[in-house]
C-alpha cells in the first residue's frame, strides 16, 4: 500500500527526525537504516539572502559509515521582500531542477544531492545537499588570489563549454530564454526600483567609488538594452552568482578542485557574464586591475581546448565583458534592499562587493559602450 505524499515543511525549524526519515526512505536514499534524531544549526547566515539554510546533524539507529553525519538543508527565506523576489524569478524551482536535470550532464563538481522536492501551487521547496564544510573556502571579503582566480576561471569555462550552443541548451522550459520580454521587463524593473530606493540612503552611496553613482544612473537608463543586445550565437548556461562565497576548494583533488554551489540564478546568456561577476566581486581591486585581461584570455583558451571555436576578436570579447560588469551591478542595490543589518559580516561583504563591482565599471569606463 502506497503512503500518502509527504508534505514539505514550511521552514527548516519544522523538519523533524520522523519527517526526514520518511523522506529519505521514500526517495530510496535510506535502505535498512533509520534516523533516530536530528539537531540543527543555522547555516550561511547573512549570505543566503534568498534562502533559509540549516546544517542538520544526524543520529542513526545503527553504525552507518556510508551515510553522512551532517547535511545542509535549503528552503525559501522567511524574509518577505527577498521571498517575493525569489518567487518572481523562480529561483527555488530552478535550483532544485539544476541538481536533478543539469548537474548530472555537466563537467563540474557540485554538492551531492540527498533529497529535493517542490510544490509549485503551495510555493514550498526543499533541497538537501552534501555538507561540504570539510573543504576549504576563501572568505569573499579577503578575496581570491591569482591562482584561485585561475582555477575558478578554468572550472566555469569547462562548464560553459559543455553547454556552448549545445543542441539541448534550450531544452529546459524552466530556464528563461535570452531576450525573453518578461525577463527583460522584470530585471529592468527590479534594478530600477532597487536603485531608486538605494540612492536615497547615504549608507548606500558611501560605498560607491568616485564616479559610481553616475555609472549606476547610466546603467539605469540602458538596462533593458543590455539584456536585449545579445548575439544569436555563443550562448551557454551561466551560474549568474559566480563568486567566492559559492565555491569550495578540495585541496586533495588537483584535477578538479572546485565544488560550486548556489545555482538558483542559472540563466542562458554569454558565458562572459560569469567571468565579469567573478572578477568584479571576488578579488581585490588592485589584483583585478592587473589580471582581468589575462583571465579573459585564459577563459577563451580553455574554451578552445574544449573544442569551442570563438570567431569574435578580443575587442568584441572585451566589449561583452564590459557589458557584463555593468549588468552585474544590478545585484548591489538589490542586495542593499535585502541586507540583514544585524549581521556585521553581511554589511562588510555588501560594502566590499559594491565597491569592487563599481570600481571595475568605472576603472574600465564600461558604460562607454552604451548607445548615446
Amino acid at each position: 500500500m502506497m503512503s500518502e505524499p509527504l508534505a514539505i515543511p514550511k521552514r527548516t525549524k519544522r523538519i523533524t527526525s520522523e519527517w526526514l526519515n520518511q523522506a529519505l526512505h521514500d526517495s530510496g536514499y535510506l535502505k535498512d537504516t533509520n534516523i533516530e534524531s536530528i539537531s540543527r544549526e543555522p547555516w550561511g547566515n547573512g549570505e543566503g539572502f534568498m534562502s533559509d539554510m540549516a546544517r542538520l546533524t544526524i543520529t542513526y539507529d545503527k553504525e552507518s559509515p556510508n551515510l553522512p553525519n551532517t547535511m545542509i538543508v535549503k528552503m525559501p527565506t522567511t524574509f518577505r521582500t527577498a521571498l517575493a523576489i525569489g518567487l518572481q524569478y523562480n529561483v527555488y524551482e530552478k535550483e532544485i531542477r539544476f541538481y536533478t536535470e543539469i548537474a548530472p550532464k555537466s563537467p563540474i563538481r557540485v554538492p551531492g544531492l540527498i533529497y529535493s522536492d517542490y510544490d509549485l501551487e503551495a510555493k514550498k521547496y526543499i533541497l538537501i545537499l552534501e555538507d561540504c564544510s570539510c573543504y576549504n573556502m576563501v572568505d569573499q571579503i579577503e578575496g581570491f588570489n591569482y591562482e584561485q582566480t585561475k582555477q575558478a576561471i578554468i572550472s566555469i569555462a569547462d562548464f560553459h563549454a559543455r553547454w556552448w550552443d549545445a543542441p539541448d541548451l534550450y531544452s529546459f522550459d524552466w530556464i528563461p530564454k535570452p531576450k525573453d520580454p518578461t525577463l527583460v521587463k522584470n530585471f529592468t524593473e527590479t534594478f530600477r526600483n532597487s536603485w531608486d530606493l538605494a540612492v536615497k540612503s547615504e549608507e548606500f552611496l558611501k560605498f560607491l567609488p568616485e564616479g559610481g553613482r553616475k555609472a549606476g544612473e547610466t546603467i539605469y537608463k540602458h538596462f533593458s538594452w543590455m539584456m536585449e543586445d545579445l548575439p544569436d550565437k555563443n550562448m551557454t548556461l551561466t551560474h549568474f552568482d559566480y563568486r567566492a562565497d559559492n565555491i569550495f576548494f578540495d585541496s586533495e583533488n588537483s584535477e578538479n578542485p572546485l565544488i560550486i554551489f548556489d545555482w538558483a540564478n542559472i540563466v542562458i546568456t554569454g558565458g562572459v557574464l560569469d567571468v565579469g561577476y567573478l572578477l568584479g566581486a571576488s578579488i581585490k581591486v588592485d589584483l583585478r586591475r592587473k589580471i582581468e585581461k589575462d583571465m579573459i584570455n585564459l577563459c577563451v583558451k580553455r574554451l578552445e581546448e574544449n573544442g569551442i571555436t570563438i570567431d569574435d576578436d578580443f575587442d568584441e570579447i572585451w566589449r561583452n565583458y564590459l557589458k557584463s560588469l555593468s549588468f552585474c551591478a544590478w545585484t548591489y542595490p538589490l542586495g542593499f534592499a535585502q541586507l540583514n543589518r544585524g549581521d556585521p559580516r553581511a554589511i562588510e561583504l555588501f560594502e566590499e562587493i559594491g565597491n569592487r563591482s563599481f570600481s571595475a565599471i568605472t576603472d574600465n569606463d564600461a558604460t562607454s559602450i552604451f548607445p548615446s
